[in-house]
């Protein structure tokens, strides 16, 4: 909770940072791309500096969504390992019937229930189970870093583009015109020829 605090203390006083120097910014100045992509190293922090406020929810859906899964993965993780930390501190037991008669707790818990009747069965399938589990921990953690920096470089991507002219008074006219060529001493000679006029703002 103190962690989640700091965060939010932390975020509210670069938010202000970044809403005052864009207070101080002619119309001349351009987007500060260095501060959005800084903010960004909070998720959401670039996209709301930047004006893009529909994308911080996305961002943090993501990692929050991510870091949830991860925790449950965590969690299922630590039971099997209750479950062989059990067997290993109590070898007189032989069957799984005694193991879950001596500690109902620690086999309520699991995801998946054991197969295996014989104690060195269910340790190995609890070794089984938490190999998979530890694979797509990683795996998990792979998508809350991608799922960071995405939002890293969504940021300073917009941030480049935030200047950009995209207003629809850009247009442009094609006109048809007739050049004169010489070739060597000879008379001039008329083509047709087209060009564009490309008007700005």
């Amino acid at each position: 909770m103190r962690c989640v605090l700091s965060v939010l203390v932390l975020f509210t006083c670069l938010a202000a940072k970044a809403q005052h120097a864009d207070s101080t910014h002619t119309a001349d100045e351009f987007h500060n791309i260095k501060l959005a992509t800084t903010l960004s190293l909070i998720p959401g922090g670039g996209q709301i500096y930047n004006g893009k406020y529909w994308k911080a929810p996305v961002f943090w859906g993501g990692i929050g969504g991510t870091a949830y899964y991860y925790g449950q993965l965590n969690a299922q993780f630590k039971s099997y390992e209750s479950v062989l930390q059990f067997i290993i501190d109590n070898p007189s037991y032989t069957t799984r019937a005694e193991l879950e008669t001596a500690a109902p707790e620690i086999f309520t818990a699991i995801p998946s229930p054991f197969y295996q009747t014989s104690v060195n069965g269910v340790a190995q399938e609890a070794m089984g189970y938490m190999e998979q589990l530890r694979t797509q921990r990683e795996y998990t953690l792979f998508g809350i870093l991608g799922i960071y920096l995405l939002g890293i470089l969504d940021a300073n991507i917009d941030a480049h583009l935030h200047d950009f002219d995209v207003s629809d008074d850009l247009s442009i006219s094609p006109q048809f015109t007739q050049k004169q060529y010489f070739a060597g001493s000879e008379s001039a000679i008329q083509a047709p020829g087209l060009s564009l006029t490309l008007s700005l703002p």
